[in-house]
């Protein structure tokens, strides 16, 4: 049996398009989705700004409470804490609303795939496991590594699903998805690392 409609992720995200404010804070983010889900929901939301068009260097600010929310997926707490420096961070409205509006589509239509199967990987080890995986996203995030945001902002979000709805098969390739980005930033390191030789070469 599915999760009620009103505990899916995308309903919970839902109440961030009637904010009139011109600027979202985190804290203010964070406080409006919070709920019996646990950080699922709030995981996702956080995601978010990652996968905003922005100039280079500013998605590795956006992520740096990815940073702060993975350890506390690992240690087991409900209720998110942030620093308030990090809730004070705030991004304009417009364009979350813009790619929201993008995404619950999709959302609705991913989540009616979930249900709750495979609980080993989403109880209290596995939660702790996705933590640990989240985590290790979080670093990649906040360093200037080439082509390294799409994927593993991919695979948060298959946790997040996975999480937020019980079900084992999405945390699952949150995990393949861990892999495809390891490959990706490896290609794209070892390209620029013979980039560089050949230039080498020729100067």
């Amino acid at each position: 049996m599915s999760h009620p409609a009103s505990h899916t992720l995308a309903a919970s995200l839902r109440p961030l398009l009637s904010s009139r404010k011109a600027r979202l804070t985190l804290g203010e983010m964070v406080a409006g989705i919070e709920g019996i889900d646990g950080l699922g929901p709030v995981l996702f939301a956080l995601t978010l700004p990652v996968l905003l068009p922005l100039p280079p260097g500013v998605s590795m600010v956006l992520a740096l409470p990815l940073l702060v929310v993975a350890p506390q997926i690992v240690v087991g707490r409900r209720c998110l804490w942030l620093p308030k420096a990090l809730a004070r961070q705030s991004i304009k409205r417009p364009e979350l609303v813009k790619l929201l509006r993008r995404i619950l589509p999709l959302l609705d239509r991913v989540e009616r795939l979930a249900r709750p199967r495979l609980s080993f990987l989403t109880g209290r080890i596995g939660a702790s496991a996705v933590g640990v995986a989240c985590t290790l996203i979080a670093l990649v995030l906040i360093l200037p590594i080439p082509f390294a945001n799409l994927i593993p902002a991919l695979a948060m979000t298959a946790f997040a699903v996975g999480l937020a709805r019980k079900d084992g098969l999405f945390v699952l390739s949150g995990y393949a998805l861990i892999i495809a980005a390891a490959c990706v930033i490896a290609l794209g390191v070892h390209g620029i690392a013979v980039a560089v030789s050949h230039l080498r070469a020729i100067f």
